[in-house]
Formats: C-alpha cells, sequence, structure tokens
C-alpha cells in the first residue's frame, strides 16, 4: 500500500502493538541511521538541512522519535 514502517526486533519481535507507521521525516531519519552510526547531533544537521524547521523544534521531535522507537524496540541505541 505505499507505506513504510519499522517492526520490533529480538524478543519483542511478535509484538505488533510495538510497530511504528513511518512518515516522510521519519523515514528519512531511518534512512540516515541505515547509512552509518550517526550521532543524534549529526541527525539533527542532516534534518535541518532537508527541511524548514527551527533547531528547537527539530531537536524535540527527533528526540522523541528516538525515544518511542528505542521503547518499541524497533531501534537500539
Amino acid at each position: 500500500a505505499g507505506k513504510s514502517f519499522l517492526a520490533p526486533t529480538g524478543s519483542r519481535v511478535m509484538d505488533v502493538n510495538k510497530m511504528m507507521d513511518l512518515n516522510e521525516t521519519s523515514l528519512f531519519i531511518i534512512n540516515l541511521l541505515k547509512e552509518k552510526d550517526m550521532t543524534q547531533e549529526a541527525l539533527l544537521d542532516k534534518l535541518l538541512a532537508e527541511y524548514e524547521i527551527d533547531r528547537k523544534t527539530a531537536d524535540s521531535d527527533l528526540r522523541e522519535f528516538i525515544d518511542k522507537a528505542v521503547t518499541a524496540g524497533v531501534i537500539i541505541k
């Protein structure tokens, strides 16, 4: 259906309630993470270069996305 999502790994793999639908921005972040290890600061810089958003909002949104993804078990911090 053209949608992107992340599923948990490891012992949480069967917990479909932990799946995350990805919007364009979150997919952009995940693709950056797949390329190489990136610091949160490097991710923030890439977001600012790609999207018209202020640094404070981008930083807050990025932290929220990472926290949710870690809690769901779809990325490991």
